[in-house]
């Protein structure tokens, strides 16, 4: 049986994988060591490190690392360092990219010399931290590119990030999620729906896509915000389709935010967003 329960719902304010160039790359990072004692808090919600500013006052000295970042439809990154805090360049890369960068305790501690440039941000943070995860937010809208609200390095053996970890509660809407129960209705035959695998089986003619995502919740358990006004219909037969694939094939008017973990090779969509025709910015 469905749940439709009206609560404050939470945006997530945190790149998408692109064809990497083949730059020369150098790259001497310290072995992280495995923490010994749990954090007093999650890592990824405690605060991180600000960059340390240069001391003006005295002779300038050549900066340990230089961070560079392009925008033009993917996210490439160049950085040189030397022996300098990751720390620092997380805040940099944070501050750059306009959102968080995370670091676990253990990647805190390190430092590297590394060189390379023009590599698109999922590769470029797998050369600084073993196990990264970064969370997109993606527009179905034609032209839009994904964009990350949040980016998450630690070392083998450290808890993952919470999957809301960077959720802030924005507006109010109503949050539809699974199944509990299973049941029988004509409006079943409607949509015909399996998800198996990660790949999403579909198909629906002239159904409202309210209607359509709800299943899709219902199925795969991801949440869904949406108004419960929306009159939009969709006509869709989709077969064995990656799940964030399909869902952005639906309509123009979607947002979806999904999480990478890039040491696993995994893609999570982890909430769908009905946006009302030009409200999203």
């Amino acid at each position: 049986m469905r749940k439709a329960i009206f609560v404050p719902i939470a945006l997530i304010t945190f790149i998408a994988p692109g064809i990497q160039a083949s730059p020369s790359i150098g790259r001497s990072i310290q072995e992280p060591q495995q923490a010994t004692k749990p954090a007093d808090k999650p890592w990824w919600k405690a605060k991180q490190p600000a960059e340390k500013q240069p001391d003006s006052s005295g002779p300038q000295t050549k900066p340990p690392f230089v961070l560079k970042i392009t925008s033009d439809q993917i996210i490439g990154v160049s950085l040189r360092a030397e022996n300098a805090k990751l720390t620092d360049i997380a805040a940099d890369l944070a501050k750059k990219l306009k959102a968080p960068v995370a670091l676990s305790p253990v990647m805190q501690k390190q430092r590297t010399t590394i060189d390379f440039a023009d590599v698109v941000l999922e590769p470029a943070m797998q050369l600084l931290a073993p196990v990264v995860y970064i969370d997109y937010e993606i527009d179905s809208e034609p032209g839009s590119h994904p964009r990350p609200v949040g980016i998450y390095l630690s070392a083998h053996n450290e808890p993952a990030p919470a999957i809301n970890a960077n959720i802030r509660s924005t507006s109010q809407a109503f949050i539809i999620s699974g199944n509990t129960e299973s049941e029988s209705s004509s409006e079943e035959d409607d949509i015909q729906i399996s998800y198996r695998n990660g790949k999403l089986t579909l198909k629906a003619k002239d159904q409202p896509l309210l209607d359509v995502l709800s299943s899709i919740s219902d199925e795969t358990g991801v949440r869904l915000e949406a108004k419960d006004d929306t009159i939009e219909t969709v006509s869709v037969n989709i077969k064995d389709i990656p799940l964030d694939e399909a869902i952005l094939q639906l309509s123009p008017h979607l947002r979806l935010y999904l999480r990478a973990d890039l040491f696993r090779n995994q893609r999570t969509p982890i909430l769908i967003v009905l946006v009302e025709p030009g409200k999203k910015s």
